[in-house]
């Protein structure tokens, strides 16, 4: 028998995983290039995102005209320890055939650091995360912005 005003402890202790349900739907990259060397086509764009170095996952590569790369992708990060409090996000560009540039590897545009939502959230947030890098005189910048949402989503192994 339950006396009232009494709490009822959850006999239920078995582990929770959690995922973090992440959303990317736009962004924009600012290149310095932009205003010296104008660049007339398209580039490929991705974004890598991760929460440690045993969790990085990426969107698929898309075409982007004028630095502003749709992605509306989702990508799913198990967050399996509980150190992790932060998300990080690049966004890379790749090499068109047709750009002039001597090289042919990868550009990051842009670099962000992002809190995590409480271990207790259930709720969606959604955000424009400012993208920053360094300039040629190796000082921080804005260099664009990534529309996305976070949502944590838990459950059980049975």
């Amino acid at each position: 028998m339950i006396r009232e005003g009494k709490r009822v402890e959850e006999t239920n202790k078995e582990p929770v995983n959690i995922e973090l349900i992440l959303k990317i739907f736009q962004g924009v990259a600012i290149d310095e290039r932009n205003f010296t060397q104008p660049y007339k086509g398209f580039e490929y764009c991705r974004v890598m995102a991760w929460t440690n170095a045993e969790n990085e996952r990426g969107t698929p590569v898309v075409k982007s005209y004028n630095g502003c790369p749709r992605f509306n992708r989702t990508l799913v990060i198990a967050l399996d320890h509980p150190e992790d409090q932060y998300l990080y996000i690049e966004l890379t560009r790749g090499v068109s055939w047709n750009d002039p540039r001597p090289s042919n590897g990868t550009t990051v545009m842009g670099r962000a650091k992002i809190k995590l939502p409480p271990r207790s959230s259930c709720r969606e947030f959604t955000s424009r995360v400012d993208l920053v890098g360094l300039n040629s005189d190796r000082c921080v910048v804005s260099k664009g912005f990534l529309d996305l949402s976070m949502k944590l989503h838990r459950y059980r192994l049975k």
